[in-house]
C-alpha cells in the first residue's frame, strides 16, 4: 500500500511531501529503506519513473520517499533549514511513530540516485549509528569534495554549506572518518558504463578500496537515467533483503 502524507518539518521549518509503502504481509514490525530522489525530482518520482511499486511487492520493506528539493541532504545554516537532521533523525522517528517501522539501527537502510546517492552515502556515513546499510545508483560522490566549473550555483551553495575536505566530503571521510571505531555501514553502489559520473565514481571506489573500506562495485551497461535505476532496483532490495534485520 502506497500512502502519501505530509510532514511538518522543525529541522526545516516547512512541509514536506512524503510517500510511504508500507507492505501488507502480516509481520508486526518492518525493516525500512529510505529512498532518495536526485536533483530535479521530488518524492514521487521513484514510483513515477521506475517499477518500485511492483517490485516492492516482492520484498518485505516499508520504502520511504521525501522531497530533498535541490538540498544535497546538507544543513543550510544560512536558509535556516537542517537537511542533514531531518533525514537522520527527524524524519526516520515520525515514520518509526506513525508506521510499523522497526527503531533499530539493524532495520534502517539508505538508497538513493544521483544527487541522492551522495545523500544516502554520506548519510550512512555520518550517522552509521543509525543505519545499517546503503546502496546506491549513479551516486554524485564528488559533491562537497570539489567543485564543478561547469555547475557555478552549485560552488556558491557548496562554498557556504559543504566546502571541500569539510563534514559533507565523502572521500576526506573515507580516509579518515572510519578510523575512529565507529561501526561501518554495509555498503552497494552501482552505475552505468555509459553515466557521465562514471569516472568520479571509480575515484570514490579507489579511494574506498586505499583505505580498506569494504564495499561491493558494480558497473554495467546504461546510463544516468531512471530507467538504468529501475534496471538496478531489485539489486538493491536484493543486498537490503541480506543486511537488514527488523528485529521482533
Amino acid at each position: 500500500m502506497l500512502l502519501r502524507a505530509d510532514m511538518d518539518s522543525k529541522s526545516l521549518g516547512a512541509s514536506r511531501s512524503i510517500q510511504v509503502y508500507v507492505p501488507d504481509t502480516g509481520r508486526r514490525i518492518y525493516s525500512t529503506v529510505y529512498f532518495h530522489h536526485g536533483l530535479g525530482f521530488d518524492s514521487s518520482s521513484p514510483w513515477k519513473e521506475t517499477r518500485l511499486g511492483n517490485i516492492a511487492l516482492k520484498y518485505e520493506f516499508i520504502i520511504v520517499t521525501a522531497d530533498a528539493g535541490d538540498s544535497w541532504f546538507v544543513n543550510d545554516s544560512v536558509k535556516g533549514r537542517f537537511w542533514e537532521d531531518f533525514f537522520a533523525f527527524e524524519l526516520p522517528e515520525w515514520i518509526e511513530s506513525e508506521f510499523p517501522a522497526s527503531p533499530n539501527r539493524e532495520a534502517r537502510g539508505q538508497c538513493g540516485y544521483s544527487m541522492g546517492g551522495y545523500g544516502a552515502m554520506m548519510l550512512a556515513f555520518l550517522h552509521s549509528d543509525r543505519f545499517s546499510a546503503v546502496s546506491t545508483h549513479c551516486g554524485s560522490f564528488v559533491f562537497g569534495h570539489e567543485y564543478r566549473p561547469d555547475r557555478p550555483e552549485r560552488e556558491a551553495y557548496m562554498k557556504v554549506n559543504a566546502p571541500p575536505g569539510g563534514r559533507y566530503d565523502l572521500f576526506r571521510f573515507a580516509e579518515s572518518g572510519f578510523r575512529t571505531g565507529i561501526t561501518r555501514p554495509a555498503i552497494r553502489m552501482d552505475i552505468g558504463v555509459d553515466d557521465y559520473l562514471i569516472e568520479q565514481h571509480r575515484r570514490f571506489h579507489k579511494c574506498l578500496q586505499e583505505n580498506g573500506v569494504e564495499h561491493i562495485y558494480s558497473e554495467k551497461e546504461g546510463n544516468h537515467s531512471w530507467s538504468y535505476v529501475d534496471s538496478r532496483l531489485n539489486d538493491s532490495l536484493d543486498f537490503f533483503s541480506g543486511c537488514l534485520r527488523p528485529g521482533s
